[in-house]
């Protein structure tokens, strides 16, 4: 296919609703050299059925870029909210904490705040926030999400799952795999990405509550310097 034939494939999924953002891809691809364009073809697929979906899946990334909200839960966590999930994103640069107190109080201590960034959006959603409204899990997706942190939320009952930078440069595994779109769409694919998720019916059992009070009191333990450090500033 042509440059051209792209372009009226995109053309005819114009409406209304999503004209500004087609617009935009359009002129992205005006932009694109031939070797550039051809080389992208041929990972997508060079048929009309491939191409569509390719586009469709690039205007629902522009759409939940334009859409996506985030907002202050506590110090270190934001939400934001995408279809049935809550979404939280951990915005902190960590580097001078870890240079300061070490990886392992610094770990801690944003486990911490995760942990109480769940317990105030549970609350939210018990009380009928209305931003909660019909939001029935918390999910989670970022590079660092691996190692310690992805055994860490697997503890607490999360549901996790590891996209390796070999599966996110795979063009039928990003097709079939909504997670992996994500992933891609916010972080590229030369990084691995981690994916976890928690529904509120977990949440609300006595088992998932016992463990967190025990992680709590064991992370408080190991957040012990920067906790000290705060108290002391303070």
């Amino acid at each position: 296919m042509e440059k051209k034939d792209i372009k009226n494939i995109l053309i005819s999924m114009r409406t209304a609703e999503n004209e500004a953002m087609v617009n935009n891809l359009l002129g992205k691809i005006d932009m694109m050299d031939s070797n550039t364009l051809q080389e992208t073809i041929r990972k997508i697929g060079n048929d009309e059925a491939s191409i569509r979906g390719f586009l469709k899946s690039k205007l629902s990334n522009i759409h939940e870029q334009q859409t996506d909200e985030k907002y202050p839960i506590n110090s270190m966590f934001t939400y934001g909210i995408s279809g049935n999930c809550i979404h939280l994103h951990l915005p902190v640069d960590l580097h001078q904490m870890i240079s300061k107190y070490g990886v392992s109080a610094t770990i801690a201590n944003v486990n911490l705040q995760l942990i109480d960034a769940i317990d105030k959006i549970k609350r939210l959603k018990d009380d009928g926030f209305y931003r909660f409204s019909g939001k029935d899990s918390i999910y989670m997706i970022s590079p660092i999400l691996i190692g310690r942190e992805m055994k860490f939320l697997n503890e607490i009952g999360f549901r996790t799952r590891i996209h390796s930078k070999k599966d996110l440069k795979d063009p039928k595994y990003v097709e079939k795999t909504p997670e992996a779109k994500l992933a891609n769409h916010i972080f590229g694919s030369d990084k691995n990405v981690g994916t976890a998720i928690i529904d509120f019916d977990t949440m609300s059992k006595e088992e998932w509550k016992q463990i967190i009070n025990e992680k709590t009191a064991e992370l408080e333990h190991k957040a012990a310097p920067i906790n000290i450090s705060e108290k002391t500033l303070n």
